[in-house]
């Protein structure tokens, strides 16, 4: 059987598709998975039990599935006729896409708005509830979960070896910008408390966003290391091997869920119920605004759930109170 599912996005985006694709996998455990979708982000899932190709979006998506009545290439005819199934998390209100993929011969075709519109679903459920429609059992809730090869695993006891002696080891992941952003200063305070007070070590995991800050961090942290999001799979394996993981609303943060490190994430206005990152260590501090997360809060935290590896369930403590709503509400 060859599949091809459409899912195009970021980082996030990827990681709540897994359950799906797992799902896919466990029904067709010999089936030939291909992915269009952006390349540097599946690497995750390519050849690590889900995905056996990625394509490049543009190259495959190309205008010509959008015209309505147009002619189609040869090219594309054969491409897209050729998979018993096809599963796209696309925006088609008009079936354009749908009408012209049956008339080029695509056998089964599948098309499921990309993202959940209420409050009450979480986006991985909602992702993989569409398989429900070709008589795939779903049952909610699903948790993401990444598969890291030895050579990630590798990279990884290399990458953490000068560090093994420190406990915790804590990877931190800073994003400032936005409103989905905390201050550097905090983070930055954390860090020298997780060292100074606690005795272990900050693992700082940095992106484009984060290069602002840099230069201050490494100013602060002259002898810590420093995870750049150069290849995922090579950062989740890091992840995998921390003792903890602190960041915010974020796709690093949806991956540290899924290859199952404790998580502490803190979330501002978005809705943690249908976007927060989704795992069996999960702890989520909300609050409407940002700023209103106070370092002192989450040091408390970090000391009763990560020191005693107590984040046993998805949990989300909102602000004044920190009052818990466990997973199995959601």
């Amino acid at each position: 059987m060859r599949i091809l599912v459409i899912r195009r996005g970021a980082i996030g985006d990827v990681i709540i598709t897994l359950p799906t694709l797992g799902i896919l996998r466990e029904y067709h455990p010999d089936a030939y998975i291909e992915v269009i979708g952006n390349r540097e982000y599946w690497e995750i899932a390519h050849k690590r039990y889900y995905v056996d190709a990625i394509s490049a979006g543009e190259i495959k998506l190309t205008q010509e599935l959008y015209s309505k009545d147009g002619k189609l290439s040869k090219e594309i005819t054969d491409y897209f006729s050729s998979f018993d199934l096809i599963l796209a998390y696309i925006n088609d209100p008009e079936r354009i896409i749908k009408e012209n993929l049956k008339r080029i011969g695509a056998k089964q075709i599948l098309i499921y708005l990309p993202f959940p519109k209420g409050d009450d679903l979480h986006a991985a459920d909602y992702t993989a509830l569409i398989l429900r429609e070709i008589g795939l059992d779903v049952n909610p809730p699903l948790f993401p979960k990444v598969h890291l090869s030895s050579e990630d695993l590798d990279f990884a006891s290399k990458f953490l070896s000068p560090f093994m002696k420190y406990e915790p080891l804590v990877a931190i992941h800073p994003r400032t910008y936005g409103i989905k952003g905390w201050s550097i200063e905090k983070f930055i305070n954390i860090g020298k408390w997780i060292e100074n007070t606690l005795g272990g070590k900050s693992i700082w995991v940095i992106g484009p966003a984060e290069e602002e800050n840099l230069k201050l961090i490494k100013s602060n942290f002259p002898t810590s290391a420093f995870l750049h999001l150069n290849y995922l799979p090579k950062v989740a394996a890091v992840l995998n091997l921390s003792h903890l993981y602190l960041g915010c609303d974020t796709g690093i943060s949806h991956l540290a869920a899924a290859v199952g490190v404790p998580i502490i994430t803190l979330f501002g206005p978005t809705n943690p119920h249908v976007w927060g990152p989704r795992g069996k260590k999960v702890l989520i501090i909300k609050a409407d605004k940002m700023y209103k997360i106070q370092e002192d809060e989450v040091m408390q935290i970090i000391l009763k759930y990560n020191l005693s590896q107590d984040i046993e369930e998805y949990k989300i403590l909102t602000e004044l109170g920190l009052e818990t709503r466990e997973g199995s509400e959601l």
